[in-house]
């Protein structure tokens, strides 16, 4: 076993298992989706390119550094395409500590579309937990025109609807937590089907998100978007400037 590997080896296995996951769930398809795991200031482990996710197993994970340099990668296995856009996020948001960029059916049914539905507050949980999902401009896949098209709401959210693609999202956490967040805006989207077909969608009032607001406070939840930024929920969703 590789030095690094055996240095993080309980991170790679979470990394493994929740890749794992996500192909199982159908969250993906064929070889699609990535994900990455920040382990340290100099260190990302993130999935190899053209593997199905559900066939992952430990030594295919791949260690890379935050210029994109292969620290440590098995035979035959390269980083995902997608590498430049991770790494962008990670420059941007610091806080971040794993993301997952997948293909859920709903959620990219919804990115086929122009509606920005999912932007607004719909249900308690995920404006706590997730933020406005926002839209990131369609771009070249595995480009670094794509990563570069996340800049304009990096800070506003933790979870990007990318037009015509798929959803990458992020937290402050592990995969594990990460892969919650994402079935979480999976569930949202389907929620929103259902309510588009019995009879329209209703929002949560802006009063309504500010009493959220004491919710984050007194159970001490990291408060989505780039903390840097953002210093309330009222802020994420109507973008409010101070």
């Amino acid at each position: 076993m590789n030095e690094l590997q055996k240095r993080f080896a309980s991170e790679i296995e979470q990394l493994q298992q929740v890749a794992v996951a996500v192909g199982d769930s159908g969250l993906v398809t064929s070889q699609g989706g990535n994900l990455s795991y920040r382990v340290s200031e100099e260190h990302v482990l993130i999935t190899p390119t053209k593997l199905a996710k559900s066939s992952l197993n430990f030594d295919d994970i791949v260690i890379i550094d935050l210029g994109g340099r292969v620290d440590f990668a098995a035979s035959g296995r390269r980083p995902t395409g997608e590498t430049p856009m991770h790494l962008n996020i990670y420059r941007r948001r610091p806080d971040l500590q794993s993301l997952i960029h997948a293909h859920p059916s709903a959620l990219t049914g919804i990115a086929l579309t122009d509606s920005d539905i999912l932007a607004r507050p719909l249900l308690p949980e995920p404006v706590i937990e997730l933020g406005p999902i926002l839209e990131v401009e369609y771009a070249e896949p595995v480009s670094r025109a794509l990563a570069a098209a996340f800049d304009a709401v990096i800070d506003y959210s933790n979870a990007w609807l990318m037009r015509n693609h798929g959803i990458t999202v992020g937290s402050p956490e592990g995969p594990r937590r990460t892969l919650e967040l994402l079935q979480m805006a999976e569930a949202m989207a389907k929620s929103v089907g259902v309510a588009g077909r019995v009879g329209g969608i209703r929002e949560i009032s802006r009063e309504e998100v500010r009493r959220l607001e004491r919710v984050v406070s007194e159970r001490g939840l990291p408060r989505p978007g780039n903390p840097e930024v953002v210093k309330t929920l009222e802020e994420l969703y109507y973008r409010i400037t101070r």
